[in-house]
């Protein structure tokens, strides 16, 4: 997964399915329309089967997540540019407002952008509720572009938070979906997720989980 960092027991644990890190489908990517709580649609955010595989759930997921992110002010990452780079996080809570931030890389620097809307959780987004932006320097990214890997089980928001991650770079496109609890086994991963908060300048309530 291509990202940017910026510098500074029960027996009966909830089963947790792996998280999903993928490529862009190979070949010609397809995107299944989504309808949006005002009876418009959307082309989803995300190519068919980059979330989990193709199917009803992966399509459900998909469009629920591309409702938020078109609340949000949000373009979808693929395809971009082979020039370009972007990276975003999208954090949905059962008990906060939804949130995204995204870091373009301009040259020897980067432009982020932060946004919430109203809503909670995966249900209506409701209206956006705050925009920020910032500048990052080129000594403030590291990367954390790895591997890609087959996508995992469908995941949902029932751990209470769900986090997707998703990079754009050189023409290739990847995503992978956290749990609360997976997110919080992954140190670097944690890590970003509270940086980027921390520097979109967004005025997030609550605890970051």
């Amino acid at each position: 997964m291509g990202l940017v960092a910026l510098a500074a027991g029960c027996a009966h644990e909830a089963y947790q399915p792996p998280p999903a890190r993928v490529e862009a489908p190979v070949g010609s990517a397809s995107f299944e329309d989504c309808e949006l709580g005002d009876g418009s649609s959307v082309p989803s955010h995300f190519p068919k089967g980059s979330l989990a595989p193709a199917g009803a759930p992966e399509q459900a997921l998909g469009c629920g997540l591309s409702g938020q992110l078109h609340a949000l002010g949000e373009p979808s990452l693929f395809p971009l540019p082979r020039a370009a780079e972007v990276y975003r996080v999208l954090w949905l809570r059962s008990g906060g407002h939804p949130v995204s931030v995204r870091f373009e890389r301009q040259g020897e620097v980067g432009q982020i952008r932060g946004a919430q809307t109203a809503g909670k959780g995966l249900g209506d987004p409701g209206d956006l509720l705050e925009e920020s932006s910032a500048v990052a320097s080129p000594a403030q990214v590291r990367d954390l572009w790895g591997p890609p890997s087959a996508p995992g089980t469908v995941a949902s928001i029932d751990s209470g938070s769900l986090w997707v991650f998703e990079g754009a770079r050189a023409g290739d496109y990847r995503v992978q979906i956290f749990q609360r609890e997976a997110l919080a086994r992954d140190p670097a991963f944690d890590a970003l997720a509270r940086v980027l908060l921390a520097a979109s300048g967004l005025h997030v309530q609550g605890a970051v989980y």
